[in-house]
C-alpha cells in the first residue's frame, strides 16, 4: 500500500512548483532510496522557497544517506539557524543522526528541544522512544515504528 501511494505522488505530479509538495516528493523519493531524485526536488523547493528550515533538514537527512556526512552537518546546520520558534524538524533530524553516531547525550539534547517546540511532534516522540530503548528505560520500538525511523534516518538506524 506505501508502495502505491509513493508511486501515485511520484507519477501525479510531475510539474510541482509548490515547495511543500516538492519537498514531500522528495520524501517519496528517499523513501524509495532514490536519493538523486529526491535531491532534486529538495533544491527545487529550495529555489522557491529559500532557506525554508524543514527542506533543509530533509535534505540533509538525504545527504547523510548518501554519506556525505560534511554536508548534511553544514545543511543541518542552515536549518537550525532558520527555524521558527516552533519547528522541531531540525533539531529531530540532527537528534536521528546524533543517534545514529551512538551520541545519545546530544540526541537527547536535540530531541528535549523539538519536544519543546512541539510536544507532540511524532518523529521526535519516536526518537525519544528509541533513545529511551537504547538505555533499557522502556520497550523497544514495535516494528512498524522502527521502519518509518528507518525510512528517515535510514536502514542502519538500530535501537
Amino acid at each position: 500500500m506505501r508502495a502505491l501511494i509513493l508511486a501515485g505522488l511520484l507519477i501525479t505530479a510531475p510539474a510541482l512548483a509548490d515547495p511543500s509538495a516538492l519537498m514531500a516528493r522528495g520524501n517519496a523519493w528517499r523513501a524509495l532510496d532514490e536519493f538523486g531524485a529526491a535531491l532534486r526536488d529538495y533544491d527545487q523547493a529550495l529555489r522557491e522557497a529559500p532557506g525554508r528550515a524543514d527542506i533543509l533538514a530533509e535534505r540533509a537527512l538525504t545527504l547523510h544517506r548518501l554519506g556525505e556526512i560534511q554536508a548534511a552537518q553544514t545543511t543541518l546546520a542552515a536549518a537550525i539557524a532558520a527555524a521558527g520558534p516552533n519547528d522541531p524538524l531540525p533539531h529531530t533530524a540532527r537528534a536521528g543522526l546524533a543517534l545514529l553516531a551512538h551520541d545519545d547525550a546530544a540526541a537527547a539534547h536535540d530531541l528535549a528541544e523539538a519536544l519543546r517546540r512541539a510536544p507532540n511532534d511524532a518523529r521526535a516522540l519516536a526518537l525519544r522512544a528509541l533513545l529511551e530503548a537504547r538505555r533499557g528505560a522502556a520497550p523497544p520500538l514495535q516494528p512498524r515504528a522502527m521502519e518509518e525511523l528507518r525510512h528517515a534516518f535510514g536502514p542502519w538506524l538500530a535501537p
